[in-house]
């Protein structure tokens, strides 16, 4: 027997596919997720959410609903990176995500974003206007920050910071041509919420009812 390198499902060394996730053992590049699903982690990658955001946003605003995006930064990484070695920091991250995972519903997608120099997460919030946007992020902080993280050695308890985006909910008969751009949104929402993160202030357009806010 062995265990799938995607999963960790037991399974039969002649078995060429995984039966629980289908993910094949032989060939990594040749499974469903590859190119989409951050190896670190086990989440969705910056690809896929870039993706995600660009349908969501244009889906938003021709049905006039609202979508956020909250942008969550690991607090004290750079510390965090010198204190732990890269596989105990890998374990850490795998086990925020996992965190992140179950402060969320169920119809919100989380993200792992390659950042240069600190990790970052993404979670795409359809039908939540600012109000609930802020509301997910102050649930996410006081989760992350209640919870005891069993591989982060020293960092048992860690903290996260928040900024978000949203495009606010349009009125009908609104003059959508030359307004919203799909390819523009699928990088101004995540822009304006890590803008928000990092600058901690509010920042915000008038396009379309966006506006970028630090939680």
């Amino acid at each position: 027997m062995k265990n799938c390198w995607y999963c960790g499902s037991e399974i039969d060394d002649r078995e060429q596919y995984c039966h629980v996730c289908g993910h094949s053992q032989s060939d990594r590049t040749s499974s469903p997720l590859f190119g989409v699903v951050d190896p670190v982690t086990g989440i969705w990658n910056h690809k896929f959410a870039e993706a995600l955001i660009g349908q969501e946003a244009n889906r938003a605003v021709r049905y006039h609903r609202p979508l956020s995006v909250v942008a969550i930064e690991l607090d004290h990484s750079d510390h965090i990176h010198e204190e732990l070695g890269q596989a105990q920091e890998n374990a850490l991250l795998a086990e925020l995500a996992e965190a992140l995972g179950h402060a969320i519903r169920d119809t919100d997608t989380l993200a792992f974003l390659e950042a240069d120099r600190s990790p970052h997460f993404v979670i795409v919030l359809p039908e939540t206007d600012q109000q609930g946007a802020t509301l997910a992020a102050d649930k996410i902080r006081r989760a992350v920050a209640a919870h005891d993280f069993s591989t982060g050695g020293q960092w048992q308890r860690i903290t996260v910071s928040c900024g978000a985006a949203t495009i606010g909910t349009v009125p009908q008969g609104f003059d959508e041509e030359g307004v919203m751009n799909r390819r523009e949104y699928t990088g101004n929402l995540l822009r304006e919420a890590l803008y928000a993160l990092d600058h901690g202030r509010s920042a915000g357009t008038n396009r379309t009812s966006v506006g970028a806010y630090r939680l």
